[in-house]
């Protein structure tokens, strides 16, 4: 019997909605031609050339020095259960680079390869065990958030890709519910995205459980109320953890309106995919109604929702766009047909499915593109000036020098020493409190203070009038600019923020 979708009820019944559903190798995997196999060992070759070109050229910032430095200073304790309140994030990255630095005695340089590791582990997933056609896997695991953003920026989003296609393959199963809850509890310790996505796909895949109730065993149902309730606690757990104390910054910021949360969330869809706002709706529109044919748009549609909002409702980065894509191929990963599946399309569900292929495969192009510029630009402009200023700073701070530093980017600078080398902060790790780092306590302190030098982050689009500003602002207090540390955030064909550092130095009568 064949519905409206020109897709076999019974096929669907085993798809993204039944116990059975779930071979032990994709069918596509089963019988691969050897030539097939070798040009995917060829991709993954390219694909480790292709970042480790770009991390050999990359210059850490200040979001990968704060999680390394914290891992370094704090015990497990004291970062589980009191500074990830101020971080407003889960802290499994940073246990991860805990045990990098206090089991294998890490050096700062290791972070870069270390989350190009977990990023090479999700590529090898792509490849090898998602459904996807051979090229599609092939353009997406060089699109730019799988070569680029979440490979060479060593983040926690580093792992992003790796936990959601094994989501997205552990959903269709219904049989072992304890293998999807353990899939899905690496992702939601990861970050509040993470979070957020594996409530997105643990809702939908208990109502699929639960409609079938009656299909399952005993020790199925017995394993699934288990999986259920040690989801639950570790959520209550995360909660009670990351509760945000009243003085963190976040609370402080000013309230967006509805207007600004709904441009916000618009511009997390478009930069998620093509980067134009009617291409992008379109093609978001191909991907859901694919979705809602293959009766999988909950598992498409409410991850992607729930993090919608949070980019649009909290602070929001384009860097953060990313999680938005892969929580979008999460959702046609699990929708997406199986070849035997595909064989039993008739007509219209045939050219369904070669519209969402084409969709997708122009999808990657674009972002393929926005990939090698982002390397080429790797290549020729600094991503941080925070290591040419460490550089700098190294022999002052061999000398004793007074060095006071102006907040959060700071923590750039801090990662390449072994101590905190600013006179003027209690640890080397910054603190999101605003009883600890209010704006003018600190600018008053660092006037107050007269150091032997201070460093000041520029950390916006350059303003060539702003920029003069601070400068004159410095001279004033008789720092004239002493180094001059170049860099520049970069995104998909340009940068979003200047990553200047500039020290000033004392003049002295």
């Amino acid at each position: 019997m064949i519905d409206q979708t020109g897709v076999h009820r019974e096929a669907l019944a085993d798809a993204p909605s039944a116990s059975s559903a779930v071979s032990p190798l994709p069918a596509h995997i089963s019988s691969v031609n050897p030539w097939c196999r070798i040009a995917d060992f060829g991709v993954l070759g390219l694909w480790i050339v292709a970042v480790s070109l770009a991390i050999s050229y990359h210059e850490k910032w200040a979001d990968e020095g704060q999680a390394w430095l914290i891992a370094r200073d704090l015990d497990l304790g004291a970062i589980w259960f009191h500074e990830l309140r101020y971080e407003g994030s889960p802290g499994l990255w940073h246990t991860i680079l805990w045990v990098a630095q206090h089991v294998f005695h890490a050096r700062y340089g290791a972070i870069s390869f270390l989350g190009a590791s977990f990023a090479f582990a999700g590529i090898v997933v792509l490849l090898f065990l998602s459904p996807f056609p051979r090229p599609i896997r092939w353009l997406m695991a060089f699109s730019y958030f799988f070569v680029y953003q979440y490979a060479v920026i060593a983040r926690p989003y580093v792992l992003f890709p790796l936990f959601c296609l094994l989501a997205a393959r552990q959903f269709r199963d219904l049989r072992r519910p304890q293998l999807f809850a353990l899939a899905l509890v690496p992702l939601a310790n990861l970050t509040a995205h993470g979070s957020l996505v594996a409530l997105g796909l643990g809702l939908p895949y208990a109502i699929r459980f639960l409609k079938r109730w009656s299909h399952h065993d005993g020790k199925t149902r017995k394993w699934f109320a288990i999986s259920v309730a040690g989801i639950a606690l570790m959520y209550i757990f995360l909660f009670l953890a990351l509760r945000p104390p009243p003085d963190v910054e976040v609370l402080y910021q000013p309230l967006r309106t509805a207007a600004v949360i709904a441009q916000r969330s618009l511009s997390s869809v478009v930069g998620a995919l093509v980067d134009n706002t009617w291409l992008s709706l379109a093609v978001f529109c191909i991907f859901a109604g694919w979705c809602f044919l293959r009766r999988a748009l909950t598992s498409f549609l409410l991850p992607v929702a729930l993090l919608v909002g949070l980019y649009g409702y909290a602070n929001g980065a384009v860097y953060h766009q990313g999680v938005i894509f892969i929580a979008m191929i999460t959702g046609l990963a699990i929708a997406w047909p199986s070849e035997q599946e595909r064989c039993s399309l008739n007509t219209s569900g045939v050219w369904s499915y070669r519209l969402v292929v084409a969709t997708l495969a122009l999808t990657l192009c674009y972002q393929v593109s926005n990939a090698a510029v982002a390397i080429r630009n790797e290549i020729k402009l600094p991503y941080s000036g925070a290591e040419d200023m460490a550089k700098y700073l190294a022999p002052l701070v061999a000398q004793g020098k007074v060095i006071d530093g102006n907040q959060y980017g700071m923590v750039a600078i801090n990662a390449y020493f072994d101590h905190n080398i600013f006179a003027n902060w209690p640890h080397a790790y910054y603190h999101h409190s605003v009883s600890e780092y209010s704006p003018q306590q600190v600018v008053d302190q660092l006037r107050a203070r007269a150091a032997d030098y201070i460093v000041i982050q520029y950390f916006d689009a350059f303003d060539e009038r702003l920029f003069q500003k601070e400068m004159g602002v410095m001279a004033d207090w008789g720092y004239p600019l002493d180094h001059f540390s170049d860099g520049y955030l970069l995104t998909k064909t340009g940068y979003c923020h200047c990553d200047i550092y500039m020290v000033f130095k004392k003049q002295f009568p």
